[in-house]
């Protein structure tokens, strides 16, 4: 893609600022967020490149952060299988249209969001075969994340279903995610989704991305987690559905 517009700049800051105090504050989310108002500006393989390159420092921040919370048994097999998916993901994103990617971001967006707002407490104990439900969604979420840059919720929706506290889902999670997102911006380079632009942009938002990380982590221990999540979900559907009204309106 060519050089990127100021709008476009200013555009993919605010996003990524937004995306990752969200990450920050809930342990997931930042796709769910910034993917849809990126799709505004940029084009599907640059707003998935871009942020899946962002979110690889501050994942990481948030396992150093949660770390005493991070219980490995459970963690490791279901990144390791997520890690395969995503070198899957970072193909499907070089080898897909745009229309294509947009449309199918925001459908999956649209269909996590309406998810998340569901409490699964009523399945703790009755998933069969935990570990190897984890581990599908594992690799599920891996190629969705790596070609999407979303798809964090549905692993969410599982480990909630375990009973965990809020401590180790965010511990796990955040493994996970760093696991997911390092792999697929490792996977974009043989495919030549890294041009020179994507990077300097990356790089700009860099700086909003540490700064919403920052923020985040203070409102995770002082604002009530259900109505951050309730405004967060609002945010995600107005700015899903004018990607998708945009898209159908464009046919």
């Amino acid at each position: 893609m060519d050089a990127f517009s100021l709008i476009q700049i200013l555009v993919a800051v605010l996003a990524t600022l937004a995306g990752s105090t969200v990450l920050a504050s809930l342990g997931f989310g930042i796709g769910m967020v910034a993917t849809p108002i990126l799709l505004l500006v940029l084009d599907p393989q640059t707003a998935v490149v871009v942020l899946n390159a962002v979110s690889v420092p501050i994942t990481g921040l948030l396992v150093w952060q949660t770390r005493r919370h991070l219980r490995l048994k459970d963690a490791i097999p279901v990144a390791a299988l997520g890690l395969a998916g995503a070198l899957i993901g970072a193909y499907v994103l070089s080898a897909s249209g745009e229309r294509v990617l947009r449309l199918s971001i925001v459908v999956f967006i649209i269909l996590l969001t309406a998810a998340t707002a569901f409490n699964p407490v009523g399945l703790q104990g009755k998933v069969p075969y935990p570990k190897v439900v984890g581990g599908a969604i594992g690799f599920l979420v891996g190629v969705m994340l790596g070609a999407l840059a979303i798809g964090g919720p549905l692993l969410v929706l599982f480990v909630l279903s375990q009973g965990w506290d809020r401590h180790r889902i965010r511990a796990f999670l955040s493994l996970y995610l760093f696991v997911i997102m390092s792999s697929a911006t490792v996977g974009y380079i043989p495919t030549g989704l890294f041009t020179p632009d994507r990077i300097v942009l990356a790089l700009v938002a860099l700086g909003p991305v540490l700064l919403g990380f920052w923020v985040g982590s203070r409102v995770a221990g002082r604002l009530n987690e259900e109505l951050f999540r309730r405004v967060a979900i609002g945010v995600i559907v107005a700015s899903s559905l004018s990607v998708l009204v945009r898209e159908l309106t464009s046919l």
